[in-house]
C-alpha cells in the first residue's frame, strides 16, 4: 500500500499546486475531491482513506477554517466513493461520472453546513450557490478524465513490479 499511497500523495500534490498557484484565479474545479472520489473506487479501502487523511490535512492547512473542516469533507467523499463503489455498476463512465456529481454534492452540503455550524456564513448563501453548481458540475464532468489518470498511475505502478494484494504474485521458481 505504500507504493499507491506515494504514487497519488505526489499526483494529488502536484494537482493541489496547479490548482491553487497556476489556475486559481481564473478556473475553479474540484480536482482533488475528484481525485479522492476516484482512488475510493479502487478496492483498497486503506489506500483512500490514508490518501483522505493526507490530501484532507493539505487543504486544512492552506485554508482559513478550522483544522479538520477539509478532512471530514474529504473522509465525507471516502465513504460516499465506498458507497458508491457498493451500489452502482461502475465500470461504464457514465455511471461513475453520475455517481461522482452526487459525491461531490453531498461534500459540497457538508461543507456548507460546517461552515454555518461554525457561523462563517450562512447555510447555502444565495451569491454562492450558483458558482458551487457550476464548480461541481465542472468537475464531475471531468470525471472520465480523472478516471483514466487514476488506470495510469495503477499501470505504471505494474510495470514498476507493484502487485495490489488482490492480484495472485505470478509463480516464479527460486533462482530464475
Amino acid at each position: 500500500m505504500i507504493a499507491p499511497l506515494i504514487a497519488f500523495s505526489l499526483l494529488g500534490l502536484v494537482i493541489f499546486y496547479l490548482q491553487n498557484l497556476v489556475f486559481f484565479p481564473y478556473v475553479h474545479l474540484r480536482l482533488l475531491a475528484l481525485l479522492l472520489f476516484y482512488v475510493g473506487l479502487r478496492p483498497s479501502l486503506a489506500l483512500a482513506l490514508a490518501l483522505g487523511l493526507a490530501l484532507g490535512c493539505l487543504q486544512d492547512s492552506y485554508a482559513t477554517t478550522p483544522f479538520g473542516v477539509h478532512l471530514g469533507a474529504s473522509l465525507v467523499l471516502v465513504a460516499m466513493a465506498r458507497y458508491s463503489r457498493r451500489g452502482l455498476l461502475l465500470q461504464q463512465l457514465g455511471f461513475q461520472a453520475l455517481a461522482s456529481l452526487v459525491a461531490l454534492v453531498v461534500q459540497e452540503v457538508f461543507l456548507q453546513f460546517a461552515a454555518f455550524m461554525l457561523n462563517y456564513q450562512p447555510l447555502f448563501p444565495h451569491d454562492l450557490t450558483a458558482v458551487h453548481a457550476m464548480e461541481i458540475l465542472g468537475t464531475a464532468a471531468l470525471g472520465p478524465l480523472m478516471h483514466l489518470l487514476v488506470q495510469g498511475v495503477e499501470a505504471s505502478l505494474r510495470r514498476l513490479g507493484w502487485r495490489p494484494r488482490s492480484e495472485p504474485m505470478p509463480y516464479q521458481p527460486f533462482g530464475e
